[in-house]
C-alpha cells in the first residue's frame, strides 16, 4: 500500500454521524485456538463499551473552534488543576496540522492500574486487541524484557522510553503496523513546576509513526488524574507533528491536503473515545484478575 492509497482509505471510516451501534456493528478478526485458551480472550467477545451520548453529539456536531483547541506549544496546561475550553473535539488548525481532545472518565480505575496497563498490553497481542476489538489487531514491544516485573523498574516510569508496535486502523480494514515512541516529561518539554504541583498522577505521551510507508501520525500526550469514584483520562492529539533527529518538536514535512488532515483527525477523537471508554469498562476487574503482576 502506498502513501496516497493509505491516506485516502483513512478518509472513509466512520459515518457522518456516529452512534454506539455503529462502533458494535464494526467487524473483529477471528482469535486463534491459542489465543481463545488465554483467560483475558473472554473480554474480546463483549460489546463495545459506549460512548457517552454528550460526546459522540460534541463528534457530530463537527469541528470545533479553532481558537479553542490547545496549541502544542501550551501542552503543559493539559496538567493544570481544572479544565480547558475544550475536553472533547477536533479541528484543523490555521496552520494546517490537526488537533483531537478527548475526556474519558473511568470509574474504580487507579492510577497503578493505568501505569500497569502500558506495560502489560504490549506483551502479547490479544492484550492489545481487547482493548478495542473493533479496531486493534495486535501488537510487539522492542524491548518486553524491560516491561517485565522482574526488571525490577518501578512501574511508573517503566514504560518511559519504550517503542511499541501495534498493528491496528480506525476499523481492522485498514489496520497498519505503527510504530509508537514513549516520551518522558523532559523529552516532552513539561513544566517541571507542573509535575511537582499540577493535577496530573501520571502519564503517557509519546510520537507515532506509520511504519510502511514511514510517515508521522501524530504527538499525544495523556494526562491522567485521579477524581473521586476513579480518574480523569485526558488526551490530546496533534496531528502532522513529529520530533526530529535533535529531539524537537517540530510540524511534519510530508505533505498532506487539508480535507485528509481533518478526515484523519475527527477519526483520531472517535478512536480515542472507542478505545478509552472500552479500556475503562475492562481495566479493574482485568488488573483484579492478572493480580497486578507482570509476567
Amino acid at each position: 500500500m502506498n502513501s496516497v492509497s493509505t491516506l485516502l482509505g483513512m478518509k472513509k471510516v466512520f459515518p457522518k454521524i456516529i452512534t454506539n451501534e455503529f462502533i458494535n456493528s464494526m467487524p473483529r478478526r477471528g482469535l486463534t485456538v491459542e489465543e481463545k485458551a488465554l483467560p483475558y480472550s473472554k473480554y474480546y467477545s463483549r460489546d463495545m463499551a459506549k460512548i457517552p451520548q454528550d460526546d459522540l453529539d460534541i463528534v457530530n456536531r463537527g469541528p470545533i473552534d479553532s481558537s479553542l483547541a490547545l496549541p502544542i506549544s501550551q501542552r503543559s496546561k493539559l496538567m493544570e488543576p481544572g479544565y480547558l475550553p475544550v475536553e472533547t473535539g477536533y479541528c484543523l488548525m490555521p496552520d494546517g496540522s490537526g488537533f483531537a481532545a478527548t475526556k474519558v472518565f473511568m470509574p474504580d480505575v487507579t492510577t497503578e492500574m493505568i501505569d500497569w496497563w502500558f506495560n502489560w498490553h504490549p506483551l502479547v497481542g490479544l492484550r492489545y486487541a481487547i482493548w478495542c476489538p473493533v479496531a486493534h489487531k495486535s501488537i510487539s514491544a522492542l524491548t518486553p524484557e524491560a516491561h517485565l516485573d522482574v526488571s525490577g523498574v518501578d512501574l511508573h516510569i517503566r514504560n518511559i522510553g519504550k517503542i511499541h508496535y501495534p498493528v491496528e486502523g480506525f476499523n481492522l480494514k485498514g489496520a497498519q503496523k505503527i510504530e509508537i515512541t514513549f516520551k518522558s516529561a523532559g523529552q516532552m518539554g513539561l513544566d517541571k513546576k507542573l509535575l511537582e504541583s499540577g493535577s496530573m498522577t501520571t502519564f503517557a505521551a509519546a510520537s507515532v509513526t506509520n511504519v510502511w510507508p514511514r510517515m508521522p501520525i501524530n504527538i499525544i500526550f495523556h494526562a491522567i488524574r485521579e477524581v473521586e469514584g476513579g480518574i480523569e483520562y485526558r488526551s490530546r492529539y496533534w496531528l502532522t507533528y513529529t520530533f526530529d533527529r535533535k529531539g524537537n518538536i517540530v510540524q511534519s514535512r510530508f505533505p498532506r491536503p487539508k480535507s485528509i488532515v481533518r478526515a484523519v483527525t475527527r477519526n483520531n477523537c472517535i478512536h480515542s473515545l472507542m478505545e478509552y471508554n472500552n479500556l475503562a469498562s475492562i481495566l479493574p476487574s482485568l488488573y483484579k484478575e492478572m493480580e497486578g503482576k507482570i509476567v
